[in-house]
């Protein structure tokens, strides 16, 4: 069961990224990518790791793209060519699958057989706050640490760039 749940949350992913990629509105695909992000919980979560699935969502399709939708109406940069047209993309797939993935959930529920399919079991504390926190003030130390300055030159950036609306030339 946790086979289908993950390729579902995987088959939902890709979806949104590449939808994020395909639309021609920038508040769309930041919404998009929001819905590629809940999928990567979902993944978390059937990995046993609910602490990764929340910080997911909080960080990920929380602060960060609430960031992004403020950087991206508060520029309002120039309206693309295309961005009034509507992609020729079929919408079907996006409405059916969620659906999809609430009947295999509560059929897994109902049927309870205790056989997994994703191999074997996670080590004891994979995902807790614990194992989270030696690892990103441990060993990815110097990363996480480069990941803040980027996001903190790109938020500095923003703002500059955002400051003075007269310079803008599609203002």
């Amino acid at each position: 069961m946790e086979g289908i749940l993950f390729w579902i949350c995987g088959v939902l992913m890709v979806l949104g990224g590449l939808m994020t990629v395909l639309q021609r509105n920038a508040v769309v695909s930041a919404v998009w990518l929001i819905f590629a992000f809940i999928s990567a919980a979902g993944i978390f979560a059937l990995l046993a790791a609910p602490f990764l699935a929340i910080m997911q969502i909080l960080v990920y399709a929380g602060a960060i793209m609430v960031l992004f939708l403020f950087v991206i109406m508060m520029l309002q940069g120039p309206a693309l060519e295309g961005e009034r047209k509507l992609l020729a993309v079929p919408l079907w797939p996006a409405v059916a699958v969620p659906p999809l993935a609430v009947l295999v959930m509560v059929i897994g529920y109902l049927k309870k057989d205790g056989l997994t399919s994703l191999g074997t079991a996670a080590p004891d504390g994979f995902g807790s706050p614990v194992h989270v926190a030696e690892l990103l003030l441990g060993k990815y130390l110097l990363a996480f640490e480069l990941i803040s300055v980027v996001l903190l030159v790109a938020i500095i950036g923003a703002l500059t760039v955002g400051r003075d609306e007269r310079k803008l030339p599609w203002k």
